[in-house]
């Protein structure tokens, strides 16, 4: 990889982050498809102010995007915490990781990764199986029937599927549990992908 061009780093990164297409990549973060075409192909000069954004989406250290200094190593997804009974997630106490993930095709920057303990989540999620979500949602509509990770104002954080009925209010279901009804959700992340256990 010694000679490489910014460009050439930018399509090697995009392809270890397990994106087929340059418009594939684009779609997932919100890109203008020519403008990263034109940055991948080397038709357009990289801005500084880019590099770091791509490099964060592709898990890759920015220097080694913008220099070719160092490896360009995917940045793994932390482990934060774990979803117990009644698929409530315990993080971390300090705020750190248990654990690290190698991560799967297509997750951004932010994703983090919970792990199921015990059966309270059977038949959908076993024991041992890694849950992985990224971006927090803006609005509750945007995940309306989606398995998420859910986090209420009043610091409770759950795996449900949430039922948006209103801007900040949901209920939010599960497959073995009664509902919670009519609860003030602070944001919610849907489950990206699953690493069975």
């Amino acid at each position: 990889m010694i000679g490489m061009e910014m460009h050439d780093r930018l399509k090697t990164a995009r392809e270890q982050a397990g994106f087929e297409s340059a418009v594939d990549a684009a779609r997932r973060f919100g890109w203008t498809e020519s403008t990263y075409r034109a940055h991948e192909n080397g038709q357009r000069n990289i801005p500084r102010t880019a590099a770091p954004r791509y490099a964060r989406a592709f898990r890759v250290s920015a220097e080694w995007l913008l220099l070719g200094v160092g490896d360009s190593t995917k940045k793994s997804v932390p482990l934060v915490g774990y979803v117990g009974a009644g698929s409530e997630v315990y993080a971390v106490d300090d705020g750190g990781s248990l654990d690290d993930i190698d991560p799967p095709p297509g997750i951004g920057p932010e994703a983090v990764a919970v792990k199921v303990r015990g059966e309270s989540m059977y038949p959908r999620y076993m024991d041992g199986d890694i849950l992985i979500f990224d971006k927090h949602a803006t609005s509750l509509d945007r995940v309306d029937g989606q398995e998420c990770v859910v986090s209420l104002t009043d610091g409770r954080k759950f795996v449900k599927m949430v039922r948006a009925e209103g801007k900040c209010t949901a209920t939010l279901e599960s497959y073995n549990a009664p509902p919670i009804r009519s609860v003030e959700v602070e944001w919610a992340a849907p489950i990206l992908w699953v690493k069975r256990g």
